[in-house]
Parts: structure tokens; sequence; C-alpha cells
């Protein structure tokens, strides 16, 4: 079985009460196993996103897995989008 390279884009929803912790949602993706980086980058207006590359397992469902697990951290993450993907 061969793998992937993926790159995501991952915001968070504005909460009414503050600005989020984005490094505190960047720390506990960057512990998922499959992760090989995270940074914190601007995106527009004082908002951020967090790029993530991971490898993941080539498979049917993986790459679903992967995202739910990263909603799954805090309902403040937002949308999930893949920017790259390539196989290694």
């Amino acid at each position: 079985m061969g793998h992937v390279v993926v790159k995501y884009k991952v915001t968070i929803n504005n909460p009414e009460d503050g600005t989020p912790d984005y490094q505190s949602i960047a720390d506990v993706i960057d512990s998922f196993d499959e992760v090989q980086a995270v940074e914190i980058k601007p995106l527009a207006f004082g908002m951020m996103f967090i790029e993530v590359q991971v490898v993941l397992g080539e498979g049917e469902g993986i790459v679903d897995e992967f995202e739910e697990r990263v909603r799954a951290i805090n309902p403040l993450v937002g949308q999930i989008e893949a920017l790259e993907m390539g196989r290694l």
C-alpha cells in the first residue's frame, strides 16, 4: 500500500467571546502521528488559518477519517480544505 502527502488549510470559526486559541488547536493537531508539519499563517484582516501537512496511507476513507478527527478537536474548527495532494 502506498502513501499520500496532503496539505490542508484548517480555518477556525471566530467565537462570540473573543479570538480563538489557534495555538492550542494546532498543538493537538501536531500530536497526531501522521502529521509532519503544522504552521499558523495569516489569512486576511487579522484572521489566521492552520496549515497542516500529513502523510496518510492510501485506501478508502482514510482521508475522511483524518478530517473527522481534526473536526472533533474543537467545535470552533471550521473548514478543512485540501490544498495539495500527491503520492510518495
